[in-house]
């Protein structure tokens, strides 16, 4: 039996991973999310915790980080210099560009969903919504549209809500799309 253990930098990816990957794992692979406390945090476990989890019998290794403003090419190496040559199962790293919230703006039909007051169609046409992984801060844009939030987009109970909405195919965002067929390949 395969288990996929996934090590995000934060709790919100932990909620999307718990909402999609019910949908596209086969029976005879389980998984494991390990959220961490940001990314200083999670560059310690791709040190010590990564190496070791990979050694487990069917173990496969997903990481996945914001690019933020960084270079993805220039995070992933980094990444890559912090598991060293310690991995038994030679992890994915799929980076989120620029935040995992980009992924939702993506996937406009599950914002809505989740958040009633948000019509779609008003965003889906618009030049910045085509391409939502250039939007360097997703966050701020889905504070713009959810007329439920004024000051602070509480990224928690957002990632809760709209996750169970998510639709694997169909979104927008290339990143989250590549992450969906990094998994697929990675538990064939």
């Amino acid at each position: 039996m395969l288990t996929l253990h996934i090590f995000t930098e934060e709790r919100s990816a932990k909620n999307v991973f718990d909402e999609i990957l019910p949908k596209i794992l086969p029976d005879n692979v389980s998984y494991n999310v390990y959220p961490h406390q940001g990314k200083q945090d999670l560059e310690k476990a791709l040190k010590t915790t990564v190496p070791t989890i990979s050694r487990f019998p069917g173990a496969r290794i997903l990481i996945i980080r914001d690019q933020d403003n960084e270079d993805c090419k220039t995070v992933k190496e980094r990444i890559r210099e912090f598991i060293g040559e310690r991995c038994s199962s030679p992890p994915l790293i799929r980076i989120a560009c620029h935040k995992l919230e980009s992924w939702f703006l993506g996937d406009l039909n599950a914002v809505s969903q989740a958040y009633t007051k948000v019509r779609p169609e008003k965003y889906q046409n618009k030049k910045q919504f085509r391409n939502v992984d250039s939007i360097a801060h997703p966050d701020r844009i889905l504070l713009s549209i959810i007329p439920e939030y004024k000051d602070r987009l509480p990224k928690l109970e957002v990632s809760e809500r709209i996750s169970m909405c998510l639709e694997i195919t169909g979104n927008r965002s290339a990143s989250f799309n590549c992450m969906i067929m990094g998994i697929r390949n990675l538990i064939k």
